[in-house]
Formats: structure tokens, sequence, C-alpha cells
């Protein structure tokens, strides 16, 4: 082949490869895309997280000037709101009462205190609440002191028991002879009437004075008429 044939392959070559054609050279590499950094490596530890802030701790000074002053505060705001120049009528709960004078004297404490009509209106609450409770506590006791009273005479071994009906009957017969409505409503107000001892009082003077000299007040006139010594003692004189 000559010289000149050989020049013309070769650009012909050359001009192949530059098509793209098969036995192209291959397109550059795209350059790498660097790697991230490490967080940390021997000789570049990674930075020490940051401590959190330790929580304020208070002395107990401080604590007791914290508390003095919001106690301060309240009472300011106390003052600020205090006693009326005059105090208007008080509420009370039903059934309490209070007497002039008493509610004179609280009304005089109450402004020397500087409380308000609110303030002062809950103390009144409050009083009215002991009260009726302390009546309702001396209710009670009173009831349950009648009830143990005529629990001891239902189981007395001489009016009890089998006997404790007669027993009754014969103590309210001297009851209604010689007493009054006025004296069955204090015993039954008070619960005496179940005492024993009364019980038994009434029930040995019913004892003492026999059926035919038994006779209700009243019921007696002119010469049928007994004396007192006669009903309690018969006709036998000392």
């Amino acid at each position: 082949m000559s010289a000149l044939m050989m020049k013309l392959l070769g650009r012909v070559l050359m001009n192949e490869a530059g098509d793209g054609g098969e036995g192209s050279a291959p397109a550059p590499a795209a350059a790498p895309t660097p790697a991230a950094a490490p967080d940390a490596t021997v000789l570049t530890p990674a930075a020490a997280a940051p401590t959190p802030a330790a929580a304020e701790t208070k002395t107990p000074e401080q604590i007791q000037q914290e508390a003095d002053a919001a106690k301060s505060k309240t009472d300011a705001e106390a003052k600020s709101a205090g006693a009326p120049e005059a105090y208007t009528d008080f509420t009370l709960a039903d059934g309490v009462e209070m007497d002039a004078g008493t509610l004179d004297s609280f009304k005089g404490l109450a402004k020397e205190l500087n409380i308000s009509q609110e303030s002062a209106q809950k103390l009144i609450d409050l009083q009215s609440a002991l009260a009726t409770k302390q009546v309702e506590d001396m209710q009670a006791a009173v009831v349950k002191q009648s009830q143990d009273w005529a629990a001891e005479v239902k189981s007395d071994p001489e009016l009890g028991g089998a006997n404790y009906d007669k027993s009754v009957a014969s103590a309210v017969k001297v009851i209604q002879a010689f007493g009054d409505p006025q004296l069955s409503e204090l015993l039954n107000a008070s619960g005496l009437g179940n005492h024993p001892a009364l019980f038994k009082f009434c029930h040995r003077i019913s004892g003492a004075i026999s059926e035919d000299k038994f006779v209700l007040p009243g019921s007696q006139t002119g010469a049928e008429r007994k004396s007192n010594e006669e009903v309690f003692y018969g006709n036998s004189k000392s």
C-alpha cells in the first residue's frame, strides 16, 4: 500500500472515532463526590455536648424571703379591701339568733381587725354552723342518754323483764296522780322520764299506796277527801 493510501485510511479511522462508533474512546469519568467528613477522628474528637444548666437551688433564707413577700402582698391586698365605714346587716341561718349586744361587739372587733363585709359574713356563717351543730349534738346526747336509761330499767332484775309493763303502769299512775302536763312535758323533753332512779321512786310510791286509796286528785269530795299523809302512809300514824 502506498504512503498516500495509508494517510487516507488513517483519516477515515479518526473520523469514525469522533462520531462515537464502535471502538470510540470512552468518555471521561465524572469527578468523584468528595466523602462527607467524619464527625470525629482519633486526632479530632467530637466536641462535647453542652452541659444543661443546673436547676437553681434556693437557700432556706431565699425561700423564707419569697414567702414573706407573698404574705405581705396578700396582706396589702386584704387591707385595700378592708372594713367598710359601717357593716350592713348580716345574714343568719334559719333558727340562729344573735342578740344586739353580741352583734355590736362583733362589728367593733371586725372593724378593729379591718375585716371586709364579705369576710365578716363568712365568720358569721361559721359561728352559725358551729352553734347549730352544738345544739344538734346536745339533742342527740339527750336522746342517747334517755335510751340508755330505758334499757337499764328494762334490764333491772326487779322492775324489768316480765315485770316491766306492770312496773311502768304503776309508775305512770303516780305521775298522772300527782303531776301535771308541765311535768310530763319536762320529763319527755329532758329524757328524765326514763331515769332509773325516778322510775323506781314512782314505782315505790305506787306500791306504798293501796289500790283502794290510790285516787286521782279531783275525784274526792267532802269527807271522802284524804289527806296527803293518808295518801302516802295510809291510816297508820306514828
